[in-house]
């Protein structure tokens, strides 16, 4: 009888609760039901026939059933977690370094805390187990080094607790949406003078900035940090009492399209040496390059998915163009289908930069075409697939292009430098123990929009 009881009683008292918190959700989960099923047994036992050791066997069974069950349900309501994480977007190279926080606030120590990370994140391993007394605080830190590009899951764990008899395990899962943004590094390409056709009565290429002071002003509008004080319109604002800056006719600037080659087909090598990897690599390094020279650059990706982004001036692009070459991966597009697209989508007034280690002919009449329809030319930049580990020669190809007037020069691996702590000084998380327990962090890796 006592046991066909306690046999129904176990289903039920497997998982005794499921506590919802706005941070986390805590399952409180019976793991020795022999305990209950003794306490059980022992009770109608005495209730049957009193005995002491009937007595004895309950409340000893009792005790432990009933202890470790507040000191489970204590864990899961009064035993959190936090992760100290304040920035988002890292280059290759960089370290991601994060504190954890595990506080208890019960009148129970936490004998056995196990630590689960489930980021996505190349190599992050944040699995720690951890103690606590009754109502303190304990740290440790996760880090590990950023060595692909791409953009990772962070933010989602998990934490499992124990009581010292092992009757019951609480399990605290944590979804805190968060995504990190490894970007690729930039590099020190060599210089090459590219000769730029000039539209019909111009004066300047079209490929070179233009000072401002230079240009018609359209219109205007409101003043924004940042803008320089020589295009402050002095009559409008003067009428306006507030500052308003000029605006200059966009037909009078230039735009730079970058256009890379993710054919998955024509690309070799493997890893961080590889043709693909070292071509974005020179790609941001080129976008970083115009910008500085305050040019609006743009960039279309056509790729595992295709990527389009129109061509915008300022360093906030910079990251938006390192975003989006993060996630970059090869598909089946062929070049000469890339070309096409890009004809349809590049302004008569834009030029274009396109980077690519394919030898194959099959693209030349797209790129003819292309470079007649933009104001500003195309020049092209061959990675030398040798140095890449490939076959075939670009001097070739190098020869065609310059025949159809469309400027080319063949990059080599050992041209492309990659420059750690090109965005910002690379730096790491740097913490300080005041005497209270509390650790502040005494230096903190860059934000992306203190970059920006």
């Amino acid at each position: 009888m006592a046991g066909r009881y306690g046999v129904r009683w176990i289903p039920q008292l497997r998982r005794l609760g499921r506590i919802r918190r706005r941070d986390y959700e805590a399952s409180v989960r019976l793991r020795a039901p022999l305990v209950p099923l003794a306490f059980v047994t022992f009770l109608i036992a005495w209730l049957l026939r009193p005995g002491p050791f009937a007595f004895t066997g309950a409340v000893f069974s009792g005790s432990v059933f009933f202890l470790t069950l507040a000191w489970a349900v204590s864990m899961a309501r009064q035993v959190t977690t936090r992760r100290a994480l304040r920035f988002t977007a890292l280059q290759v190279g960089d370290h991601l370094e994060e504190v954890v926080h595990l506080e208890n606030r019960s009148l129970f120590p936490v004998v056995s805390a196990e630590f689960i990370d489930q980021s996505g994140m190349p190599g992050y391993d944040g699995h720690a187990v951890r103690v606590a007394g009754p109502r303190s605080t304990v740290h440790w830190r996760l880090s590990t080094a950023c060595s692909q590009r791409g953009v990772y899951p962070l933010g989602h764990w998990e934490v499992r607790y124990t009581d010292p008899f092992g009757v019951f395990g609480v399990r605290q899962i944590y979804r805190h949406e968060l995504e990190i943004t490894v970007c690729p590094p930039l590099a020190a390409l060599p210089r090459r003078p590219f000769s730029h056709r000039r539209a019909p009565g111009e004066g300047l290429a079209l490929r070179q900035p233009l000072p401002a002071d230079t240009l018609n002003a359209m219109s205007t509008r409101p003043y924004a940090i940042g803008d320089p004080a020589s295009r402050i319109h002095w009559r409008t604002s003067a009428r306006q009492g507030d500052l308003f800056v000029r605006l200059f006719d966009p037909e009078a600037t230039s735009a730079v399209w970058l256009l890379l080659d993710l054919d998955r087909e024509v690309h070799c090598g493997t890893g961080d040496v590889g043709s693909l990897e070292q071509m974005i690599i020179a790609g941001a390094s080129l976008a970083s390059r115009h910008l500085i020279e305050h040019q609006a650059v743009g960039m279309l990706l056509d790729g595992e998915r295709t990527v389009i982004m129109p061509p915008l001036a300022g360093q906030e692009q910079l990251w938006a163009l390192l975003r989006a070459l993060a996630t970059a991966r090869p598909g089946g597009v062929s070049l000469a289908a890339a070309l096409a697209h890009a004809s349809s989508i590049v302004s008569n007034r834009d030029s274009v930069v396109l980077l690519t280690p394919s030898l194959e002919p099959d693209w030349l009449d797209q790129v003819t075409s292309l470079s007649a329809g933009a104001r500003g030319g195309v020049e092209v930049w061959l990675l030398d697939r040798p140095s890449f580990g490939g076959l075939g020669e670009a001097v070739n190809m190098a020869r065609m292009l310059s025949e159809r007037s469309v400027p080319t020069e063949i990059l080599r691996r050992s041209e492309i430098q990659p420059v750690l702590g090109a965005y910002a000084p690379l730096r790491h998380w740097e913490f300080r123990t005041l005497a209270t327990g509390r650790v502040i962090p005494r230096r903190a890796p860059r934000r992306a929009s203190a970059d920006a």
